[in-house]
């Protein structure tokens, strides 16, 4: 066991790098940082919330960093789709630590947090497994060609603008309210918010499948930099000794995951991803 002095807890260093690497495992395959997992995770461990927040957030910053290079050279990620989530994701953060600091000084932060895993996680896995069976069922059945993607309200708004890498013609406000969510739940839960970026990508942007784990890790890195830094000046609750041990197992688990996606298809990523979701909430 290893001593925490800043979350002043012991903490199994064997458990902690097993755990990072399956969850950086987990985060390469579906594009994700992997937060929903590891910070419930460390919670269970031990560790209070209100440390166990910020240090996954730094952790997220490395591993994204890691599996966006990969992308990047493959030259799978949107940049300018990404920018314009990045622009929300800025307000979103600043919102969600002034929540943060609210919640702890009435002393229901881990309160919030615990119910926010539970209730967005199933909602979201919930939604993506009955997008998974609608999909199903429409491959099954014999009609015309199906869309790239279906036009929803949002992407109508004003501002529109050409994605010519996603081959997408929509609202630039699209991109941007989905950053400020995702913003606002990275710096309340401790993760990069990709668990919610991932699913709005599909079926509420309408990117293209292979574009989305890059684009998704690529917006991470700036949501969990801005998150890591307001956190460690507001409360100085980044425990290195913490977070070195996460940072080792996830970058290698990252690249795993990476390769092991390339042999799984879209829907079948997709209910994989929704069925962790639920797990998770359970």
């Amino acid at each position: 066991e290893i001593y925490l002095p800043i979350a002043q807890v012991n903490i199994d260093i064997f458990l902690l790098l097993f755990v990072s690497l399956i969850v950086g495992d987990l985060s390469g395959l579906f594009g994700v940082g992997g937060g929903f997992l590891m910070t419930p995770f460390l919670i269970f461990m031990g560790i209070p919330p209100v440390y166990a927040v910020p240090n996954e957030v730094n952790n997220i910053l490395a591993t994204s960093v890691s599996g966006s290079l990969t992308h990047w050279y493959k030259k799978t990620l949107d940049y300018k789709m990404g920018l314009m989530i990045v622009a929300g994701g800025v307000v979103g953060t600043s919102l969600g630590i002034m929540s943060f600091t609210y919640f702890s000084g009435i002393g229901k932060i881990s309160l919030i947090i615990s119910l926010l895993y539970m209730y967005l996680l199933a909602i979201v896995g919930t939604l993506m497994l009955i997008e998974f069976i609608r999909e199903k069922n429409r491959l099954k059945s014999k009609n015309s060609k199906k869309k790239l993607h279906e036009h929803n309200w949002l992407q109508g708004l004003p501002l529109r603008m050409r994605f010519h890498k996603s081959k997408l013609y929509e609202s630039a406000l699209t991109p941007i309210l989905l950053g400020l969510v995702v913003g606002f739940v990275a710096a309340m839960m401790g993760i990069g918010g990709a668990f919610l970026m991932v699913p709005a990508m599909i079926y509420i942007v309408g990117m293209p499948v292979k574009l989305i784990p890059g684009t998704s890790l690529f917006v991470t890195i700036f949501i969990s930099a801005i998150v890591t830094v307001l956190h460690a000046f507001n409360y100085g609750s980044i425990d290195l000794y913490l977070v070195l041990p996460l940072i080792l197992g996830s970058i290698v688990g990252v690249q795993l995951g990476q390769k092991v996606g390339q042999f799984l298809d879209s829907t079948e990523l997709k209910s994989l991803f929704a069925m962790l979701l639920l797990c998770v909430a359970v």
